[in-house]
C-alpha cells in the first residue's frame, strides 16, 4: 500500500467537484494517461478513500420542497435504532451522531408537517423531543486539502506509509499500519462478535 501523494489529491480534487468528469480529462489535468487515472481511481476505492460516485439532486428546484434541519434527542439506549432508523427516511440529504447522542437530520421535506414525515419511519417513543429549523438556504462545500491528509491505523491511529496493511473485516475495508494491528483488530472483532453470537 502506498501514500498519497500530489497526484492522488489532485485527482480526488477533480472528482469531488465533478464526479463524471471522463479519465481523459483528468489525465490531461494530472499529467498522467487515462488508463494511469484508472488504476489509481480503483486503488483509492480499494483503499476505502473514494466509496462511491453519487450525484446531488437540488430537491428543492424538483418540487419547491422546504429544506429543513431536524435535532433528535433519542432514548439514550436508543440512539442506535433512532439513527438507523432516520437514515431510511424519505428525503434526507445528509444524518449526523454527535457525541452526546443527539442526531442531526437535514432532509428536503415536500411540506413543512415534520413530525407526520418523522412519525413515517421513525417511533417517536425512542425520542425525547426534537427542534425543527426551517432553512432559508443550504450549500454544501466539498474540497480536498494536502494538509494533514493521510490514512491513519484504525487500531494505533499512526500514519500508514508504505509499508501499511489493507484488509476487509465485516465487511468493511479497514486499514493497518502494520500486520500486528490487523492481528490485535481482528482478533478483537471475532472475540465482540462471538460474543454476540
Amino acid at each position: 500500500m502506498r501514500t498519497l501523494d500530489e497526484t492522488d489529491l489532485e485527482i480526488l480534487e477533480l472528482l469531488t467537484e465533478d464526479a463524471r468528469r471522463p479519465y481523459k480529462e483528468i489525465a490531461e489535468q494530472v499529467g498522467l494517461t487515462p488508463p494511469a487515472v484508472s488504476d489509481r481511481i480503483s486503488r483509492l476505492e480499494d483503499q476505502g478513500i473514494i466509496q462511491g460516485f453519487t450525484i446531488d439532486v437540488d430537491r428543492e428546484k424538483l418540487r419547491g420542497e422546504s429544506p429543513v434541519l431536524v435535532d433528535l434527542d433519542p432514548v439514550p439506549t436508543a440512539v442506535d435504532d433512532v439513527y438507523a432508523a432516520a437514515t431510511d427516511l424519505e428525503g434526507i440529504e445528509g444524518i449526523f451522531e454527535g457525541v452526546d447522542g443527539r442526531i442531526v437530520v437535514h432532509a428536503t421535506l415536500p411540506n413543512t408537517n415534520v413530525r407526520s414525515w418523522l412519525e413515517s419511519g421513525l417511533n417517536l417513543e425512542l425520542v425525547r423531543s426534537y427542534d425543527v429549523t426551517v432553512l432559508a438556504r443550504s450549500d454544501r462545500t466539498i474540497g480536498l486539502s494536502a494538509t494533514g491528509f493521510g490514512l491513519e491505523c484504525v487500531v494505533c491511529g499512526k500514519e500508514i506509509v508504505d509499508d501499511g496493511v489493507t484488509a476487509t473485516v465485516g465487511g468493511e475495508l479497514k486499514t493497518f499500519c502494520c500486520p500486528s494491528c490487523e492481528d490485535r483488530y481482528v482478533t478483537q472483532y471475532e472475540t465482540h462478535r462471538d460474543a454476540l453470537e
